[in-house]
């Protein structure tokens, strides 16, 4: 999982933004004539949502995204300009909670994030907020042009009239298999029940197994439903752990296919290692298992019916049922309420790392009676000793244990004393302290006293930053989140509070700086050399890096000169 953040600017005093692009190019200071310095905390509980490729081998990240903001707590979620129009860049999406919110874990604000982009598979994600800490959020995207391991799709046109069989084949990663059976003569229905003219229909189907964290993750929300029908007729909230499921959608004379005359066959078979969650035993013919299909437009989960195990030709454990309609379709077990719910485990580390210029993983598993059921994989996790930083993981079943490790991005496999772990009660919102060592040590070898060469050469950096509002002779302390690159592609990811931060940052390395507000992205490039360094930018970013020729430290100034503001 790759982690990118980014800058949100929250100021009370801006209510439209025009940015100064000039400013970049030209001899000009932007603090000049400014009078006035504030702070901006009138939005709160800022969020950075980024949408990443569930295949964590992808070379691309998710783009032209677009996003819709729902749920019960949607009137206190704003964009960063403290708006509605909530935009993505790239694949980044800021947003704050209005000055009425108050959340806690008692009360906590909800709100549903729905995306979809060109390749992509669409889904939503649920965010609960509990406090007024700042917070990222990772949401997995399915690639149609580069399935993540556990996932399997298929696109197909099929004649009306006679019908077919579609079989979303086993993969290496991927033993299950779905097949998706159109009866002769089916008649199409688009949203309003009406009969769609066509003779062919175009078949798009995304199969997940139940074998990769890439997989069991994508179900929406991972798992959480926040809205679930009973046949009963009652409604509640609680926690899928799936079996499998399919997201299959049709279109058909130009429209989109809801449902049909007569309904679909489909057939799952379920991973050899599959155990029924709540026994913890494996599946056997007979056994029954609930069919539920979700909708997405609605963030809503509707319990269909039971599927019962059987045996298909090859001797594979299958689960049978129709489908009525398009959306998504899992058969599996259901907590009701939410368990443990999400969860902040705030994790602070003691290293060797000094100020976070390495790249590090952390991977946390949660296991019962010794056998891992969950997994969430974090594949840019910063690290610098003495930092804390709050992770939220979500779908927790009670009774479980949870663990984090962390690793240095890369290590090869006879390094095994790098990096740290640490075990935790997964219902509790933990404290874990990690101790995360990087440097190599043996029995017959002093402990060195320097860290690994991504650390040796790094210095301090002490941030201040600014956003000089010229026309209004005011500047602006923001909280933020701020993105530094440097040219091996390695992040940093750094929280800016009331516009000051302490960084790392390595001489001779080229930093490209990133910095979004309002869905635009502004940036700028800087490399150390000598005494100091300049801001290199053409996009809105100036400052300057001067080191202390006492101290060695640099005490940098990143000034955001906004050209217009109210």
């Amino acid at each position: 999982m790759k982690k990118i953040f980014t800058s949100i600017f929250r100021p009370a005093v801006l209510l439209s933004l025009g940015l100064a692009l000039t400013f970049g190019c030209q001899q000009i200071n932007p603090l000049e004539g400014v009078e006035l310095t504030v702070n901006n905390n009138i939005y709160k509980s800022p969020i950075l949502i980024q949408f990443v490729d569930a295949n964590p081998n992808s070379k691309t990240l998710p783009k032209d995204l677009t996003v819709t903001i729902s749920g019960p707590g949607k009137d206190l979620v704003f964009t960063d300009l403290g708006g509605k129009d909530f935009k993505v860049s790239g694949n980044l999406l800021s947003v704050v909670l209005g000055q009425n919110a108050n959340p806690t874990e008692s009360a906590p604000v909800e709100f549903t994030v729905s995306v979809k982009g060109p390749n992509y598979v669409s889904t939503n994600y649920s965010i609960v907020v509990t406090d007024l800490e700042s917070a990222t959020y990772e949401v997995p995207l399915t690639n149609l042009n580069a399935l993540p391991d556990g996932v399997g799709a298929i696109s197909k046109t099929t004649l009306l009239a006679t019908g077919e069989t579609i079989t979303v084949p086993a993969t290496s990663s991927k033993p299950e298999v779905a097949k998706i059976s159109i009866a002769p003569g089916t008649q199409l229905k688009d949203e309003n029940g009406l009969v769609i003219n066509a003779t062919n229909v175009s078949s798009t189907i995304v199969q997940y197994g139940t074998g990769t964290e890439e997989a069991a993750n994508s179900l929406p929300n991972e798992g959480e439903g926040n809205t679930i029908k009973y046949k009963d007729g009652t409604t509640d909230f609680g926690t899928f752990l799936s079996a499998g499921f399919v997201d299959i959608e049709m279109t058909a004379g130009g429209k989109n296919v809801k449902s049909f005359s007569t309904p679909l066959d489909v057939t799952l078979s379920l991973n050899p290692s599959y155990e029924d969650p709540e026994t913890e035993a494996p599946m056997n013919v007979g056994d029954q298992i609930p069919v539920w299909s979700y909708d997405k437009a609605k963030d809503e989960w509707t319990e269909e019916g039971v599927a019962t195990i059987a045996k298909d030709a090859n001797g594979n454990l299958v689960a049978n049922f129709k489908v009525s309609h398009l959306s998504i379709w899992t058969i599996s077990r259901n907590y009701k309420g939410k368990t443990c719910g999400t969860k902040t485990i705030r994790i602070k580390v003691n290293s060797d790392v000094r100020y976070g210029t390495s790249k590090f993983s952390a991977k946390i598993t949660y296991s019962k009676n010794g056998k891992a059921k969950l997994s969430k994989s974090f594949n840019n996790f910063k690290i610098s000793n003495g930092s804390s930083y709050n992770i939220k993981v979500k779908r927790v079943p009670s009774g479980y244990t949870g663990r984090i490790v962390v690793t240095p991005v890369g290590t090869s496999p006879n390094t095994t004393s790098k990096g740290g772990s640490k075990s935790f009660k997964a219902c509790n919102n933990a404290v874990v302290i990690v101790d995360v060592k990087v440097k190599e040590t043996a029995p017959d070898i002093p402990t060195p006293t320097t860290t690994t060469d991504t650390e040796s050469d790094a210095v301090k950096v002490n941030l201040d930053f600014t956003a000089a509002c010229i026309s209004k002779n005011i500047s602006i302390k923001p909280t933020v989140w701020l993105k530094l690159v440097d040219d091996t592609n390695t992040e940093q990811l750094v929280s800016v509070v009331e516009g000051k931060a302490i960084i790392g940052m390595k001489k001779g390395v080229k930093y490209t700086l990133t910095a979004t507000y309002n869905g635009i992205d502004f940036s700028g490039e800087v490399t150390i050399n000598g005494d100091k360094a300049t801001i290199v930018s053409s996009t809105g970013l100036n400052g300057s890096f001067p080191i202390d020729a006492t101290t060695g430290e640099v005490n940098a100034t990143v000034i955001y000169p906004l050209n217009n503001c109210q």
